[in-house]
């Protein structure tokens, strides 16, 4: 890709957990690195983190590390297979959970030195609705939404579409349906969706694909293992690789919004920036 433009940050989110988020995120991000795109993937989980635990790795330093001012974002990446980085995540006391904005803009801001060595960066949020959640889906380009056909999963991803769409003012959303066990199920959860938010002009849903279950996935996950490539002839891998070569596709925005976002001066210029925001990002403090 173009080192002049900014790389396309994707939000995965979902409305609860257990939709398998996480195990997709490492996927998707081979799948697209089987494109020879560079990949970097960010687990914004703090309230349990789960792709080392995956991947069955024990990362040297952590997110957490970085927002502390104890590493730089290059000291806190972990080289993954297949060229893949990763910042991995720790899990933090209730109470800190709920970073500053000062925090949350340190850790944004912290990507731009990084810009021209990816294209592409996956941020696994935390499932449900919180403030760290809402700020990372904000400061992405793309928010790719997970969820299942379970009545549960599906009002659980439409609070998280209203929350984000009235709090922010997002109107574009792009979803997901995993494990499912036809090509139809995933169209019709889809469509149980669109319904919820018919009479809303403002919300725009996009449907981008589907992945189907495969019976050895919790296995796999138990041994560090990645379905992707234990079965790459399986259908779950198939979809992964259509879901990539989808996303390939996707435009790259190249003009800022007005709040925080990831590679800010890339969007405006370098040594340009605006936000929503008059704190400056804090590092070298503790979390509180």
């Amino acid at each position: 890709m173009d080192d002049n433009k900014p790389p396309l940050v994707i939000a995965i989110a979902s409305g609860k957990g257990g939709t398998g988020k996480s195990t997709l995120s490492i996927s998707l991000a081979m799948a697209l690195a089987d494109l020879g795109r560079r990949v970097t993937v960010l687990d914004a989980n703090f309230e349990l983190p789960s792709i080392a635990t995956l991947l069955n790795i024990s990362p040297t330093y952590t997110i957490t590390d970085l927002i502390e001012g104890r590493q730089s974002i290059r000291d806190v990446i972990y080289n993954g297979p297949q060229g893949i980085n990763f910042i991995l995540g720790s899990s933090l006391p209730k109470p800190m959970r709920e970073l500053s904005t000062a925090h949350h803009f340190g850790i944004v801001n912290a990507f731009d030195t990084i810009s021209k060595e990816l294209d592409i960066l996956i941020v696994d949020t935390a499932p449900g609705i919180n403030s760290s959640t809402l700020n990372f889906v904000r400061a992405s380009q793309e928010v790719l939404i997970v969820t299942t056909s379970e009545p549960v999963a599906i009002a659980s991803a439409n609070a998280l579409i209203k929350t984000l769409h009235c709090s922010y003012n997002l109107q574009k959303f792009r979803i997901l349906m995993n494990r499912v066990h036809d090509t139809y199920e995933g169209p019709k959860a889809f469509k149980t969706l669109e319904k919820l938010n018919f009479n809303n002009n403002e919300i725009f849903l996009t449907y981008a694909g589907h992945i189907h279950e495969h019976k050895s996935a919790r296995n796999a996950a138990s041994k560090g293992q990645v379905i992707y490539k234990m079965f790459p002839k399986s259908k779950f891998s198939q979809d992964m690789k259509t879901l990539s070569q989808k996303i390939d596709t996707w435009p790259i925005r190249e003009t800022p919004r007005g709040h925080i976002e990831f590679f800010m001066d890339k969007l405006i210029g370098k040594g340009a920036r605006t936000s929503d925001t008059n704190e400056e990002p804090i590092f070298n403090t503790p979390i509180t």
